[in-house]
Parts: structure tokens; C-alpha cells; sequence
């Protein structure tokens, strides 16, 4: 449940980072940008399809700056 409240709060975030992205910085976009892709990726692990035998999947890791 803690993984799907974070999705939604980050979802609510990027709306409203979206609403004003004239007033982000380079370095707020980029960390904003790399959580969303955290949760995803933690939300594409937790829920692997049955068409994939429910295996787990690994992830690329995030590249580094």
C-alpha cells in the first residue's frame, strides 16, 4: 500500500510541476523525472503480467549523471 500511495502523491506532484515548469530548476525536473521512474519501476516489478509467468523481471538500473 506505501508503493501506491507514493505513486499517487507523485502523480500529483508531476501535475503540478507540469502546471509550472517554467518556475523548475534543471535539478528539480531531473530529481522529479528519476522518482517518477523509481516508482514505475517498483510498480512494473510488484505487478509482472501472467502472460510473463509471473516471474520477476529485472530492470535496467538508472543511468548515472
Amino acid at each position: 500500500m506505501q508503493l501506491h500511495q507514493h505513486g499517487v502523491d507523485l502523480v500529483v506532484t508531476l501535475l503540478d510541476a507540469a502546471d509550472q515548469i517554467e518556475k523548475l530548476s534543471q535539478s528539480e525536473l531531473q530529481n522529479l523525472l528519476r522518482e517518477a521512474a523509481d516508482v514505475m519501476a517498483d510498480l512494473l516489478k510488484r505487478d509482472v503480467p501472467e502472460a510473463l509467468g509471473g516471474r520477476k523481471v529485472e530492470l535496467p538500473p538508472a543511468p548515472s549523471e
